[in-house]
């Protein structure tokens, strides 16, 4: 499996190993932001934004599963629950929507919203200026 590591700022130890999931709790939290200093397993360090994906991927909806008699969490099924040795075939499932936490502005989801709506307003402005004329 994959291990990542954070160079925190002015600190020359490095966080983690951290697994993916972890490395995405920590972008939606804000503590990876693009400029962070990464490196995956023995690589050379380099900026977060040059991991093709990874802000997408840390606002794409999570699937949590659960156990249907103990309602403890559980990994994909088909699993046997370490909880309740029960064997799960069909999980509960809890879908999150996700954001990445900015504590300068609001959550890049939102500014994406924003963007998108002025551009449909400026658009729909243009084609009202066009029909006047």
């Amino acid at each position: 499996m994959t291990q990542w590591f954070i160079q925190r700022d002015g600190d020359s130890n490095d966080v983690g190993p951290l697994s993916p999931t972890d490395l995405l709790r920590l972008v939606r939290n804000g503590e990876v932001r693009p400029e962070s200093i990464l490196r995956k397993d023995d690589s050379a360090y380099f900026r977060a934004s040059d991991v093709g994906g990874l802000f997408e991927a840390a606002m794409r909806p999570t699937i949590e599963y659960f156990c249907p008699r103990c309602k403890k969490e559980v990994s994909e099924p088909p699993v046997m629950c370490h909880h309740c040795d029960f064997n799960v075939v069909r999980a509960l499932t809890r879908i999150t929507e996700n954001t990445i936490s900015n504590p300068d502005e609001k959550p890049i989801s939102q500014q994406a919203g924003s963007s998108v709506k002025k551009w449909l307003l400026r658009k729909q402005a243009t084609k009202a200026k066009q029909k006047d004329s």
